[in-house]
């Protein structure tokens, strides 16, 4: 796995920090510590040795999202800053140094293979053969809205689609987050034989940090999965495109605003398939936030920063919320903006929910 880059961390360290107008951390903890350059101060004086690490450094260095905004001002375009305070957190923190909010989530993660505190009840899969899709469900899908996983397999039924779904229920990036390299790997390898022993084609996963640790990290982890990974958004647009999945109008739903996830729409630059999938939608107004797309904000969902910052995300989520037009519904294709944005109490669907409302009569 790569190191630090410290070059490009001293860098931003230096910077001016025009930054911080994209970041909801700073927004939020309005302290100079948390800024994008203050964290990457902070980092490079530990790297350096001038500070030690302690608690409240860790907590510091750990209170990113991961969503990328700061790429959106920063003269470096080789700098992805979010990646340099992940690696500096997991591979130069000391051994066993655990964040005490996250310690709770990494023992559920190492016990039950979910941070969520339960063994995930184990969904069947329909039997022979080589099924068209190896399907991952997530944990906090699995965990917090059962009925997500379950319409996608529906969907899947009802567009024909063989599949069977992945007897794992974490991809490992918790682990890595929570500096837990070990068990990250192990996770990984485990879901590599998985997808081998499956047959399937290709693995489809409707949760964005899924996707990119699958893509991105496992070959950084010396792990590649061997399967072609697809999201759902892409995925179910196909099926729609190819007849294989039949749209109506759904009950009760006339307009939705669409939130893009951040690593969706900035590190996977996939923002076109969730709304043409919407605007396949008969009689569906589709409303647009500002900013949207490649610019869109984080709700403070990422990186598991609800878990181990829950009130500071949710204050992130009432600013985004606040950022979104009036309509039926929020949807969005990440089950922790859904679980996020749900803090205003208005009705947040995942994609596939609202597919399943528009497909499954």
């Amino acid at each position: 796995m790569a190191g630090v880059n410290r070059k490009l961390l001293l860098d931003c360290a230096l910077c001016p920090n025009m930054c911080r107008c994209e970041c909801p951390v700073d927004k939020e903890y309005g302290r100079e510590a948390v800024s994008p350059s203050g964290k990457a101060r902070l980092a490079h004086l530990l790297l350096e040795g001038h500070l030690d690490w302690e608690e409240d450094l860790l907590e510091a260095v750990s209170s990113c999202l991961g969503c990328r905004g700061c790429r959106l001002l920063c003269p470096f375009p080789e700098l992805d800053l979010c990646e340099e305070l992940l690696q500096a957190r997991t591979v130069e923190r000391p051994p066993g140094m655990v964040l005490p909010a996250a310690a709770p989530y990494l023992n559920n993660l190492k016990k039950f293979g979910s941070p969520y505190g339960t063994r995930p009840v184990a969904q069947a899969s329909p039997q022979g053969g080589s099924p068209e899709v190896l399907y991952f469900i997530n944990c906090t899908a699995q965990a917090n809205h059962p009925r997500s996983p379950q319409l996608v397999l529906e969907l899947l039924e009802a567009a024909g689609v063989s599949y069977r779904v992945m007897d794992q229920y974490c991809c490992g990036y918790p682990a890595q987050i929570w500096g837990d390299m070990e068990l990250a790997r192990q996770l990984a390898e485990e879901n590599r034989d998985r997808a081998a022993q499956s047959g399937a084609r290709l693995l489809l996963t409707d949760c964005p940090e899924c996707w990119h640790t699958f893509t991105a990290r496992y070959p950084q982890w010396g792990c590649e999965l061997g399967l072609p990974v697809v999201d759902a958004a892409t995925y179910f647009l196909e099926l729609v495109q190819q007849g294989r999945l039949k749209i109506t109008p759904p009950e009760g739903i006339g307009s939705v605003t669409y939130h893009d996830p951040c690593i969706w729409a900035r590190v996977a630059e996939m923002t076109a398939a969730p709304r043409e999938l919407l605007q396949h939608i008969p009689g569906l107004e589709l409303k647009e936030a500002r900013p949207a797309g490649r610019e869109t904000r984080c709700c403070g969902g990422g990186a598991m920063f609800q878990l181990t910052f829950p009130e500071r995300s949710a204050g992130i989520a009432r600013r985004r919320l606040e950022e979104l037009p009036p309509a039926d519904a929020v949807v969005t294709s990440c089950p922790f903006c859904r679980e996020n944005l749900q803090v205003g109490g208005g009705k947040v669907l995942d994609l596939a929910e609202l597919l399943g409302l528009a497909a499954l009569r």
